[in-house]
């Protein structure tokens, strides 16, 4: 289903998955009859209960209805639906004279459309929240292996002891920068090239006993390009919790002094303070 899924979102059509919808439920709760009833109306089986069909339908409907009625108000009111508009749906406006022959080509131009914005979007340098640096570990963010990872860090990182680029985009485990072994250190060294205020991580956050007890230490100091002055500042990130799955959980951080200016280096020095286990899955240094 998850493949189904990822090609029904590229060609914007509706598909309803039941892992993406309660699997955190499910997997949180998977020993849990009391919850595990009320998701599904039943035990837990391969055959979701009434429950998780109602939920089914109901999703379906609403679709169904806000493509329908974005298509009718295009047509009464004289609304252009443009491309970023189409969450989901590729009808566009109503067509009066009825003919479903139209139809294919009115989808198929509308899908194209949506695309090509898409494209510009993404390959745009006039964004709003512009970011010195960046990454994301996974397929949909052209990262598809360890190799295009080390390439991402090699840019930025200074030193390294203990950490590397592993695991896959799709199966388990996943894609990250992950440390392997206690007090594990890594450093990055980043220029400036836009008024960076805040820093974001995305980790890994799992049950099991090699998770437990795990901190990550951040060190960052901004050096001031114009005067000689830095400014220093310590965040800690865990990477346990006691929910039976794993996750992945942002951390945004506010920089030291206001953040970087254009031109000012952003240190950071980090170091596995206790645990042996921390998987990083992404990095961004931001405007916003």
């Amino acid at each position: 289903s998850g493949y189904l899924s990822e090609l029904s979102s590229w060609y914007r059509l509706l598909s309803v998955n039941q892992a993406n919808v309660i699997k955190h439920a499910l997997w949180a709760n998977f020993d849990n009859p009391q919850v595990i009833s009320h998701i599904l109306g039943g035990d837990y089986n391969l055959h979701s209960g009434m429950g998780h069909h109602a939920g089914v339908a109901w999703t379906m409907l609403y679709n169904f209805l806000s493509a329908f009625i974005d298509s009718c108000t295009a047509e009464t009111v004289g609304v252009e639906i443009p491309p970023s508009f189409m969450p989901l749906k590729f009808l566009g406006a109503y067509d009066t004279s009825g003919k479903y022959d139209k139809i294919r080509p009115t989808w198929w131009k509308n899908k194209e459309d949506a695309r090509e914005y898409c494209s510009k979007q993404m390959l745009s340098t006039e964004i709003n929240e512009p970011c010195t640096y960046a990454f994301m570990a996974n397929t949909m963010a052209g990262m598809w292996n360890p190799r295009a990872l080390r390439i991402k860090m090699q840019g930025v990182l200074k030193a390294s002891d203990g950490w590397e680029a592993s695991g896959d985009p799709i199966s388990h485990p996943r894609l990250g920068w992950t440390a392997t072994k206690e007090g594990a250190t890594f450093s990055l060294l980043i220029n400036a090239s836009y008024e960076t205020k805040f820093m974001t991580f995305l980790s890994l956050k799992s049950y099991g006993p090699n998770f437990a007890n795990t901190v990550l230490e951040i060190n960052v100091t901004i050096i001031r390009k114009e005067i000689n002055q830095h400014t220093a500042l310590s965040y800690e990130i865990t990477g346990y919790h006691e929910t039976n799955t794993s996750i992945y959980v942002p951390h945004k951080f506010e920089l030291p002094g206001g953040g970087a200016k254009i031109g000012d280096s952003i240190v950071l020095d980090a170091k596995l303070k206790s645990g042996a286990n921390f998987k990083i899955n992404g990095m961004a240094f931001c405007t916003e």
